[in-house]
Parts: structure tokens; C-alpha cells; sequence
């Protein structure tokens, strides 16, 4: 004796039961996937962005040697002389690739979006500094100008004193991130 399949059970459940297992499997596999596709991602930005402090590591501490020859030639010589630096630090690598992160609540990650902020923070004290320095040296010994010089090279010296400071204390986070980073 054969039992007969119904039609429903043959027709219409059996195929919308393999689909649906078919979805499950698949949503599954992705979620494999991207999981680890996020963890090479962050690898790859956590080796790129350690190249990048590096290279940044250099910058910084020639920034702090430049502003310290124009701090002593100012306080010791009284000697004004113009300083140019550079308004923008290279942070190609993280302003590109953080945005590809699929989770930035990793302690490391916060870390160094807080080290790229006072970057950023440095780049707007640095760009005053410059404009302040060029301000400073463009006075002439004219009776008008001298009313404008104190004021100007009070602010300039205070600036001065701020780069010095926030490099200072930079310079020890950025050493301290890149001994956490992979190679």
C-alpha cells in the first residue's frame, strides 16, 4: 500500500520550506562573512594608520624643535622671526578608511580618533601661530606700529607656549598608540 503525498505538502510547502531554509543558511553565511571582512578592515586600518603616526611622530617632533628655536630666539634675543608651519598634518589614511569601520567602540579605535582630534585641534593653534608670526615680523619700527607690536607679540608668545604644550603632551600619546598598534 502507498500513501499518497498531498498536493499541498508536495507542492507548496516542501519548496517554501527548502526556501526558507535556503534564507536562513544564507543570512547566516553573510553574517560570517562580514564579520570577517570587519576584522580584516580593521586590521588593515590599524597597520595603515600606525605607518601614518609615524610619519606624523617625525612631523611633530620637528614642529616642537622649530617652535622651540623661535621660542628661545624671542625670550633670550628678543629677536622676531617668522614661522611657518605647516597648517595641515597628512591624515590621508584616516580620514579615508575610518568611515569603512564597522565598529568604532573598540578602546584602541577611540584612541586614536582622540589622538587624530587633537590633531586637528594643534592644525588651528598652528595656523593662529603663523599668521600671528608673519603679522609680527611685517611691523616696521614707525611710531603707529609700536602700539600694535606688544599686543601681537604677547599673543604670538602665548601661542608659541601652546603648541609647545599640546606637542608636548601629544607626542607621548601618539608613541604610546603606535606601540599598541599591529605592524
Amino acid at each position: 500500500m502507498t500513501t499518497q503525498v498531498p498536493w499541498i505538502l508536495k507542492q507548496l510547502l516542501l519548496p517554501s520550506f527548502f526556501v526558507l531554509l535556503g534564507a536562513i543558511v544564507g543570512f547566516f553565511a553573510g553574517q560570517v562573512k562580514e564579520y570577517f571582512e570587519a576584522r580584516r578592515v580593521k586590521q588593515s586600518f590599524l597597520k595603515a594608520v600606525r605607518c601614518e603616526l609615524s610619519t606624523l611622530r617625525v612631523h611633530l617632533e620637528e614642529t616642537l624643535k622649530d617652535v622651540d628655536e623661535v621660542l628661545d630666539d624671542l625670550i633670550q634675543h628678543g629677536k622676531r622671526k617668522a614661522i611657518h608651519l605647516s597648517t595641515q598634518f597628512q591624515i590621508g589614511v584616516y580620514t579615508s578608511q575610518l568611515s569603512r569601520l564597522r565598529d568604532v567602540s573598540d578602546p584602541i579605535i577611540l584612541d586614536i580618533i582622540k589622538v587624530y582630534d587633537h590633531l586637528s585641534n594643534l592644525e588651528i593653534i598652528k595656523d593662529h601661530v603663523t599668521s600671528r608670526s608673519f603679522e609680527l615680523v611685517m611691523l616696521t619700527e614707525q611710531p603707529n606700529d609700536i602700539g600694535k607690536e606688544s599686543p601681537l607679540a604677547a599673543d604670538y608668545l602665548s601661542s608659541l607656549e601652546e603648541v609647545k604644550r599640546r606637542l608636548g603632551n601629544l607626542i607621548p600619546s601618539v608613541d604610546g598608540l603606535i606601540t599598541r598598534l599591529p605592524q
